[in-house]
């Protein structure tokens, strides 16, 4: 009888652990696809100088520094447009790669080289985003923040002017807090 109960309560034990991990993984892909739709978002209430598109008149380069957690969330809307031009994804492992991007997303597993990655593109019309605590303070441009268990988004216009990026008022209102 013993046994019986502990095989029961290991089966038990399995299956709860197993809903549990398949609801956090869910909650994760829902928060990328999430943050996969800001971005996209980000990019249609700003606006860009002409120089930005010097290069490629006809693309707009939204690009994630380091190991992607999105995953197949932004090639879902490759299909879509930002101002008439065409949205196209890139992934780079090394920033030097990413001259072309007008946004770059630099995630979680980069946070050793993030404020290397902020001095490089301050110089530069990139928005810099990312969901790395302190982002916006430590010189990015958007850092994603919770707030009472909701996405939130900060902006440092002060860095961003000094890009030349300029965001409309309609993303400001909504933004939890300006620097």
């Amino acid at each position: 009888m013993y046994r019986y109960r502990e095989s029961l309560l290991n089966v038990v034990l399995v299956l709860v652990l197993t809903a549990w991990s398949s609801l956090v993984c869910s909650d994760i892909s829902r928060e990328y696809e999430l943050k996969a739709a800001y971005l996209l978002n980000f990019a249609r209430f700003i606006y860009w100088p002409q120089n930005a598109f010097e290069d490629d008149p006809d693309t707009f380069y939204i690009c994630v520094y380091g190991i992607n957690p999105f995953g197949d969330n932004l090639d879902r809307m490759s299909d879509k447009k930002i101002n008439k031009k065409h949205v196209k994804f890139v992934y780079v492992a090394d920033f030097k790669y990413a001259e072309n991007c007008h946004i770059v997303y630099i995630g979680q597993s980069d946070k050793s080289e993030y404020l290397s990655l902020i001095d490089t593109y301050s110089r530069k019309t990139v928005l810099t985003v990312s969901d790395i605590e302190g982002f916006s303070e430590s010189g990015g441009m958007i850092g994603f923040v919770r707030v009472k268990n909701k996405m939130k988004f900060e902006i440092n216009v002060h860095k961003s002017t000094e890009s030349g990026i300029k965001y409309r008022s309609q993303l400001l209102k909504v933004a939890e807090t300006l620097r």
